[in-house]
């Protein structure tokens, strides 16, 4: 591993979790991915070159720290799940001290908990950024 090299721990193996991870790759860093799905795991095992697959649940300490969590720069949790995505993110940064948590928030009404407090530093909404690109264009005519 380069000193540049980040450890990075993907919770949700869906279709963002499986986008982000082959990015990680391309960008030349390490990753894993916690899929709670048995079968979707598999998945990822076999489709994602390179990545390394730990199936459980996310919000479990076990199952992070068959992931590498105490090794890991940052994590991201993007589940279809805000309250398990938090969840990580707190125990990534209380418990285990991850320098960054970046956290998928599905639900806008929820963006207000996604903070800093609750051991999120960077929370992306795609609803919230789709209405609002889709508000510039109706707006531009």
């Amino acid at each position: 591993m380069n000193a540049e090299q980040l450890r990075v721990i993907v919770v949700g193996g869906g279709k963002i979790g499986a986008a982000l991870a082959a990015l990680v790759l391309e960008r030349g860093h390490e990753v894993t991915i916690v899929e709670a799905d048995h079968s979707r795991a598999e998945v990822l095992a076999e489709s994602v070159e390179g990545v390394r697959v730990v199936t459980g649940d996310g919000c479990e300490p076990v199952v992070l720290e068959l992931a590498g969590i105490e090794r890991a720069d940052s994590v991201a949790a993007v589940t279809g799940d805000d309250e398990d995505n938090l969840v990580v993110c707190l125990l990534a940064r209380r418990h285990y001290r991850v320098q960054t948590t970046s956290a998928r928030v599905n639900d806008p009404r929820n963006e207000w908990l996604f903070t800093e407090r609750f051991g999120v530093d960077h929370a992306l909404s795609g609803t919230r950024r789709l209405a609002r690109l889709v508000m510039r264009e109706i707006e531009s005519g």
